[in-house]
């Protein structure tokens, strides 16, 4: 005998999915209610850094991801033309001004050692 209606997908594989969407649900309006980004557990970052960083070498660091996000968005805006332009270059401004108020926290650190 022939049924007239497949069997339907195993309830296993639906369960997950439905839990996975559950969890983006909560973090959602966790996020939408509260305005606060929840933080990822440190086992789902793409990017970790060690604790013997200090924080002049960090300062450094952004400094020099800040120049390289810079020239980035400065040649990908170059090549584009009207509203898609300016959004990019307002990107670019933006990041110039992160690298300027990173790079004045260099200068401070450089002239407290040499106070001290």
């Amino acid at each position: 005998m022939k049924k007239a209606v497949p069997d339907p997908p195993s309830n296993a594989t639906r369960n997950d999915d439905l839990l996975r969407d559950r969890s983006a649900l909560y973090r959602a309006i966790d996020f939408y209610l509260t305005g606060e980004q929840p933080s990822a557990p440190d086992e789902l970052r793409f990017y970790n850094v060690s604790n013997d960083v200090s924080f002049e070498d960090t300062q450094l660091y952004i400094a020099d991801l800040l120049r390289c996000a810079s020239v980035t968005a400065y040649q990908c805006g170059d090549h584009l033309k009207g509203a898609d332009r300016a959004m990019v270059f307002s990107v670019w401004h933006l990041l110039e001004i992160a690298k300027a108020m990173v790079d004045r926290s260099i200068d401070c650190l450089g002239m407290k050692q040499t106070q001290d």
